[in-house]
């Protein structure tokens, strides 16, 4: 028996040193990353001061959703053959690197007049490398806001400049929108005529803020030759609009109560603790009197 016992106790130690030897060498190996794929995309925006935005970004699909990639240096260019260095963005914490291009810029073109933009990302650690590109024909978009008979009145230009001469933009699809807080109300959209034009009205009855100033955007919106173009301007041209903010209430689902609600609750729980208090005295005063009987019944 004695033979047994020792055999199996060695053969428990040996398994157990075999198992710990496997986790240490499980450990010690380091378990290699899976690399990181992303996904780059740029848009193109020219402001009302004619600054042009580049903006990238870098995400990873898991499970089909996008999940934003911080801290990813971006490199932006323009030319083909020859590319020219516009500077370089580090992503943010929703994945954005946007480069902004203050004043003219006289960068390479192709035949047609577009100017290639491209941004690139080289790959670090187990994140692949990334690139993307898109061709921008250079407009401008010009808009004039002015009383017609006391109709108000949007009139919209747009134009590329040629050697040095204006030639206008004609036949392309144009929107007007008004500044609101979640999404842009629109007003107007339109083919350019001929002469790269365009007019609407605007309505007498647009809330404003509380002076009636509404904000009014002419805008090429992710045109497939522009990328986007706006002009903004601020105007006296809507309803003056007070916000008053309602007097927090008591009701159901806010978070103080009603107060019927909370004396009746009151009332309850009193009631409740009232007849635990009121039978934990009456059982002390039942032993007390059993106490008296016994030491009565003693004498």
């Amino acid at each position: 028996m004695k033979i047994k016992t020792y055999f199996l106790l060695l053969v428990l130690v040996f398994s157990a040193g075999l198992v710990a030897a496997q986790e240490a060498t499980a450990e010690e190996v380091p378990v290699e990353e899976e690399p990181i794929e992303p996904v780059m995309e740029m848009t193109y925006l020219k402001d009302t001061e004619g600054k042009v935005n580049l903006r990238s970004s870098m995400v990873n699909y898991v499970n089909r959703m996008p999940v934003p990639l911080p801290g990813l240096k971006i490199a932006f260019y323009a030319g083909e053959d020859s590319l020219v260095t516009l500077g370089a963005v580090s992503t943010d914490e929703e994945g954005l690197a946007v480069l902004v291009m203050e004043g003219d810029h006289d960068l390479p073109a192709g035949e047609d007049g577009s100017v290639r933009y491209f941004a690139e990302y080289k790959g670090s650690g187990n994140i692949l490398p990334a690139e993307y590109e898109v061709y921008i024909t250079d407009v401008n978009l010009d808009m004039e806001l002015s009383l017609v008979d006391s109709v108000k009145t949007v009139s919209l230009r747009a134009y590329s400049m040629v050697d040095g001469e204006k030639v206008p933009v004609p036949d392309e699809d144009v929107y007007v929108f008004v500044k609101r807080m979640f999404r842009d109300l629109p007003l107007g959209e339109d083919f350019l005529d001929e002469n790269g034009e365009y007019i609407t009205e605007i309505p007498d009855d647009i809330p404003g803020d509380a002076e009636g100033n509404i904000e009014i955007i002419a805008r090429f919106n992710d045109h497939y030759l522009f990328g986007t173009v706006e002009d903004r301007q601020t105007i006296q041209w809507g309803v003056a609009t007070q916000y008053d903010f309602a007097v927090s209430q008591r009701t159901l689902w806010t978070q103080i109560a009603p107060l019927w609600m909370i004396i009746t609750l009151s009332v309850l729980l009193a009631g409740v603790w009232g007849h635990y208090i009121f039978v934990i005295v009456q059982l002390f005063r039942l032993r007390r009197i059993a106490r008296k009987e016994n030491a009565a019944s003693l004498v």
